[in-house]
């Protein structure tokens, strides 16, 4: 990472965890102290946020903001220095989202979504075949034949919407 290439080119080279690092900043409002950060993901945990911090700070992706406050013994501040991302860092994280293949964060949860959706189309198919057996079967509960197609309309309207915002994001 270096502060002259372009976000594009930060956020193909961005690891998995300094994109988390990054994305837990932006998700604390812009700022973060390092036990924001560490507490964010089971994955990050103090030394490697560090380290992955000074290489951001050199790319000017964040900026320290405080120097915290320093126990009597002239330790490091408990909750850890306070973070701010930069318009440049908040770039690169929309360039990481926007073009998965230069964010393989991003896929395994896009992967992730896909597969809980799947499960639930299959769900839903599995529903609509029992409920078509039923439908063209004689059957003399009519009231009970519109509510299960009013349910199965019910359904897909909301699979639809879910299918509609995870392509949002």
């Amino acid at each position: 990472m270096d502060p002259d290439q372009e976000p594009w080119e930060v956020a193909r080279e961005l690891t998995r965890k300094r994109y988390m690092t990054l994305d837990a900043i932006r998700n604390e409002g812009g700022e973060a102290r390092t036990s924001g950060i560490t507490s964010s993901s089971p994955e990050l945990y103090n030394q490697i946020v560090n380290d992955h911090l000074k290489r951001m700070i050199d790319a000017e992706l964040v900026e320290k903001i405080d120097e915290g406050q320093r126990s009597p013994g002239g330790a490091l501040p408990k909750e850890g220095y306070k973070y701010r991302i930069t318009d440049r860092g908040k770039e690169v994280l929309a360039e990481a989202q926007t073009n998965y293949d230069l964010a393989p964060v991003e896929e395994g949860e896009v992967r992730r979504r896909f597969d809980e959706l799947e499960a639930r189309i299959e769900k839903l198919e599995k529903e609509n075949e029992q409920l078509r057996s039923i439908l063209y079967d004689p059957h003399e509960n009519h009231d009970t034949l519109e509510e299960w197609v009013e349910a199965i309309r019910d359904n897909l309207l909301v699979l639809r919407d879910e299918v509609q915002n995870s392509d949002h994001r």
